[in-house]
């Protein structure tokens, strides 16, 4: 039988464990479906979407080996795209992720599988996510009340409202400077329900990239850590949200490694 490189690359590169890590190629759906067959008790998969989730996203629930495989697929996950979103909204790409990895446990909870919500982000005080992008449906969550958390059709669309949420004014006017980079691009997109650097149906646009710094991660953190009206996590702070960034460099330095 004549040997097929092709074939043998395809498989190498679908390999899923490498020393206890992931390669590329693996994601946080695979390794659920692996659980699925070697432990079923620990996942469960969702009818509407028909993607899988641990049925308890606590680190507790998983063993070490377990816990590095899903933090080094996230990354590779998701990764890349709040890498570019970042850079042309002026934010350290790590304050993005570790959000993500925080709210979903590292991809691998109901909502954001359910949903492609990996925020948390809720309807309640945002008719702006319906209004403005046209992202509407919801599913209600026991959390522990009943919620109303928004539904979108992938994870960009979900990092693309974060970024609206996490730029929202009452976050902007904890910036060094009062969000003066960023609020124009905010204002203009809410505007027109599109991107700052797509052009509007009249031939307007705010350029392909913002002027200007970024924003650090310890700057973004404290935007939205601790404020009064997004306290609904009782363990979340600042202490606790700049671990999930230092996990989050931990995961990619192992990926590179």
């Amino acid at each position: 039988m004549r040997f097929s490189w092709l074939a043998f690359f395809a498989f190498s590169f679908s390999v899923s464990i490498l020393n206890g890590q992931v390669v590329r190629g693996d994601s946080v759906q695979s390794i659920l479906r692996e659980l699925a067959l070697s432990h079923p008790f620990m996942v469960t998969q969702i009818p509407e979407t028909g993607r899988w989730h641990l049925n308890v996203p606590r680190s507790e629930a998983v063993t070490i080996d377990q816990l590095t495989r899903l933090q080094d697929a996230f990354y590779y996950d998701i990764a890349p795209l709040c890498q570019i979103y970042a850079q042309r909204y002026l934010a350290d790409w790590r304050a993005l992720a570790s959000k993500a990895a925080r709210e979903t446990f590292w991809g691998t909870s109901y909502l954001c599988n359910r949903t492609f919500n990996y925020f948390g982000i809720r309807q309640k005080a945002k008719p702006w996510i319906c209004e403005s992008f046209f992202f509407c449906e919801g599913v209600t969550r026991h959390d522990p009340e009943p919620s109303d958390f928004a539904s979108f059709p992938n994870f960009e669309a979900s990092l693309w409202m974060f970024i609206h949420t996490m730029y929202s004014a009452h976050f902007l006017e904890r910036l060094p400077d009062g969000g003066a980079r960023i609020a124009d691009a905010i204002e203009f997109e809410r505007m027109n329900g599109i991107h700052y650097w797509e052009r509007t149906s009249y031939g307007v646009s705010l350029g392909t990239q913002l002027p200007g710094p970024m924003y650090s991660a310890e700057e973004l953190i404290y935007t939205w850590s601790e404020h009064p009206i997004n306290n609904l996590c009782v363990n979340c702070s600042r202490e606790t949200d700049r671990e999930w960034v230092f996990k989050l460099i931990r995961a990619g330095l192992r990926t590179k490694g």
